[in-house]
């Protein structure tokens, strides 16, 4: 298995849509075949700080999903209201 990662600074004034986006890509991203799970965190401490982490059976499932159309729509949308490029980090879990 493995977690991963998405790392997301969105403009302060576009929490809402920023919000919407990412509630709209776990929707869709949970109906993946191998999408074990996910969970979306907001910085208590910095506002634009998102961070995104998805549990997977494997990482060719992720990366197939990241090729997808479902993915591409609300990714691309998300793209104007970054403050940063979005870092993505992909680790397998060490049991």
């Amino acid at each position: 298995m493995i977690k991963v990662i998405v790392v997301r600074h969105f403009l302060p004034e576009k929490e809402g849509d920023a919000a919407r986006l990412l509630g709209e890509l776990r929707r869709r991203e949970i109906r993946q075949d191998g999408c074990i799970k996910g969970d979306i965190l907001w910085a208590v401490d910095d506002p634009s700080l998102w961070v995104d982490i998805s549990t997977w059976t494997h990482s060719d499932q992720w990366k197939k999903w990241e090729n997808t159309v479902d993915y591409s729509e609300v990714h691309d949308k998300m793209q104007d209201l970054l403050i940063a490029a979005e870092e993505v980090i992909m680790l397998k879990i060490f049991k």
